[in-house]
């Protein structure tokens, strides 16, 4: 069994640009767990554990998607709030092009019966940190810090998650450039 995702990938500089941002959040945290850079990706469609026999469906899958490069701005800082803490993210201005490409991953998922059918609402978003402890109100972290960054997506990767040597850690078994 491996625990799988499907996402997008991201450049150096994009990593770059997320690393900041993380610097910038960091002042407004008690205490957080950030996300590693070698981690920051925005996720698709999140499997779960999947069989190993699973992955070349997976694959097949991904390359029947309809897809072409977007270009994606990226434009607040957000959080979810998970018991007392939050997931501290940055988020994108809404695009109608890349919602599609996540329910038409999600529906051809269902249709394979490698994932089940349930309501799907997709918030694109990358990770800077979670179990966040604020020091200051949320509202006031989102109005702390200013993002504006334009980026293009140019693949759709498979990953899997895993523990090497005590570090989560995001494999790309798959990447589809488009």
């Amino acid at each position: 069994m491996k625990r799988l995702f499907i996402g997008i990938s991201f450049s150096t500089e994009l990593k770059d640009y997320f690393k900041h941002a993380q610097l910038m959040v960091e002042k407004y945290c008690e205490v957080a767990k950030y996300t590693s850079y070698d981690n920051f990706h925005l996720t698709l469609k999140f499997l779960g554990m999947m069989e190993e026999a699973s992955v070349n469906q997976l694959i097949e899958i991904i390359n029947s998607i309809d897809v072409e490069k977007i270009i994606l701005m990226l434009d607040h800082i957000g959080f979810f709030k998970k018991k007392n803490r939050y997931v501290i993210y940055m988020g994108t201005h809404p695009n109608e092009a890349l919602t599609k490409v996540a329910m038409d991953l999600h529906d051809a998922l269902v249709e394979a019966r490698l994932v089940t059918q349930e309501e799907f609402i997709y918030t694109p978003h990358v990770t800077l940190c979670r179990n966040a402890k604020l020091l200051v109100p949320s509202v006031d972290l989102s109005r702390g810090i200013d993002i504006q960054k334009e980026m293009m997506i140019d693949n759709i990767t498979l990953y899997e998650s895993t523990n090497i040597n005590g570090v989560l850690t995001y494999q790309p078994l798959y990447i589809r450039e488009v």
